[in-house]
């Protein structure tokens, strides 16, 4: 009985040894400052520019973020914002063309996404444009944004992604849904490119040269993790995707438990799910094709959700000091080494009272991680939709 409980402690201290590491090494490297990339050529025309918001049921928040976009500096013939209503209503659409937004209307179905939702779109044959920036119901942007998009494309971009910061921190749950954020923006977009990976898509505050764009999406219908299945397509054609930390998208955290539960059994089912179906594919192309991308993109599937991660470091090291010092001394050291990956990005943040506060409703969201992701396969064949408020 001790040997067996002994190898299933060294299974769980191997995985936990790999999660701490990798964290670590891009944790570093993200504190580094964002070095300038490529050469910019000469300003052509202005670049023509398409925004897309794939909206399901958000009356409360699309017309703010309608209207946040329709005050770009930027010239009004050269950039055309298309909602991609599914259920919105007659009023807020009404109220969407005021504004000057287009709207395409998504006809009824039971198998909705947010991919078929946008080769909807692209079916319908939208016009000629240099690059596509797709967003979210609730994002907000400055004035600049569009202007500040376009100067990376300018430099040789092919796609690029934002920075997502929260807009709303209203309890202790959405505190630590922002921590989330500037954790695996530090982590997973401004740590992968300090190295010379490509940065993580999120979602959201994304932009993509047009052509490239309706290349990639072709065919796409998955109901999770539309922004994965998007990032591997981009990598396997060796794609490099750009992180501008200068340009910020303002998102709604999630601050009621029973939607980051939702929320979280899609990203955990689309992590599981591209996993399972691109490791061996992944070993192809790092050893046949050399695309370190593509494999370094797979084996982040192989991660915990950081709330995980630390749930299962102070389990193992309570079980380990009753069975192994060496394996005690192990976990030690990879449990600091997990906190300071997490905490280097977080830590003006952690000075606060809020921030401190928000600490404490971490083993009620590391049991609500649990449980999304033991009832994750709820979102393998419906989509769960996350919710959100008007502020």
């Amino acid at each position: 009985m001790n040997t067996i409980m002994t190898t299933i402690c060294i299974i769980l201290v191997a995985i936990l040894a790999f999660n701490a590491l990798y964290l670590f090494v891009f944790s570093i490297a993200g504190t580094f400052r964002q070095r300038p990339e490529g050469e910019k050529r000469a300003e052509p025309e202005p670049i023509k520019t398409l925004v897309l918001f794939p909206v399901y049921k958000e009356d409360e928040v699309i017309l703010q973020s309608v209207k946040s976009f329709m005050r770009q500096k930027y010239t009004a013939e050269h950039f055309t914002v298309v909602v991609i209503t599914d259920e919105l209503k007659e009023e807020t659409i009404a109220l969407i063309k005021r504004y000057g937004a287009s709207v395409c209307k998504l006809p009824l179905s039971d198998k909705r996404n947010k991919a078929k939702a946008i080769n909807y779109l692209l079916a319908q044959n939208p016009g000629s444009f240099d690059n596509c920036i797709v967003m979210d119901a609730d994002n907000l942007v400055d004035a600049n944004f569009i202007s500040a998009i376009n100067e990376h494309f300018l430099y040789g971009a092919k796609v690029v992604q934002a920075r997502r910061v929260a807009k709303n921190s209203v309890n202790n749950l959405s505190q630590l849904d922002t921590y989330s954020e500037i954790i695996n923006n530090h982590i997973f977009r401004k740590g992968q490119r300090q190295l010379g990976f490509s940065s993580s898509l999120i979602g959201s505050g994304m932009a993509f040269e047009f052509e490239l764009f309706k290349e990639v999406m072709h065919g796409m219908d998955v109901y999770s993790g539309f922004d994965k299945e998007l990032e591997l397509r981009l990598l396997e054609r060796r794609v490099k995707i750009k992180y501008a930390e200068e340009i910020l998208v303002y998102d709604e955290k999630v601050d009621n438990h029973q939607v980051f539960i939702n929320q979280r059994r899609r990203w955990v089912y689309a992590q599981i799910h591209f996993l399972k179906a691109n490791f061996f594919k992944a070993i192809y192309q790092l050893v046949f094709k050399g695309n370190f991308d593509y494999a370094n993109k797979v084996f982040q599937f192989i991660l915990l959700p950081r709330v995980m991660s630390i749930g299962f470091c102070a389990v193992m090291l309570v079980a380990t000091a009753f069975i192994s010092l060496k394996l005690f001394v192990a976990m030690l050291v990879i449990s600091i080494m997990l906190m300071s990956a997490l905490i280097i990005p977080v830590q003006s943040k952690l000075r606060t009272t809020a921030g401190l506060t928000a600490i404490a409703d971490l083993p009620r969201a590391f049991a609500n991680m649990v449980f999304a992701t033991i009832t994750s396969g709820k979102a393998s064949k419906k989509f769960l939709h996350t919710p959100h408020n008007s502020r």
